[in-house]
């Protein structure tokens, strides 16, 4: 599998991981099973590393699986993602952006972004 999880109990934090190439369809079926995961899904947050990825889908790709597939299975709840990347300039090529609400968050750094996810 291109992306993998886990959720760390302690810390009450999705890890995720791509690498290798990565597709819509890879994308689509993670979100699936994460989703109907309780404890991911108690978790609420998700530290997500692209570092090892050649992500095969475009920003508004992301946002369109999403939106078809995460907003239906949260059922209104908030979840909130740092993203770990090698460069920024994956933020720009894939359209990786902060997002509205101030739910997500792009970083160079693991502990750095953990640090972030973990806050409040």
């Amino acid at each position: 599998m291109p992306i993998t999880y886990s959720v760390d109990k302690k810390q009450n934090v999705v890890l995720v991981t791509w690498q290798g190439d990565v597709t819509k369809d890879d994308y689509r079926a993670h979100l699936r099973m994460m989703l109907q995961d309780p404890d991911a899904l108690r978790a609420g947050r998700s530290l997500v590393d692209l570092r090892r990825a050649n992500v095969l889908l475009s920003g508004a790709d992301l946002v369109a699986i999403g939106d078809a597939e995460a907003v239906p299975r949260l059922g209104g709840r908030q979840w909130r993602t740092a993203v770990i990347v090698s460069s920024y300039v994956l933020t720009t090529q894939y359209g990786i952006f902060v997002q509205s609400e101030n739910t997500d968050c792009v970083f160079l750094d693991q502990a750095a972004a953990l640090a972030w996810l973990v806050k409040d």
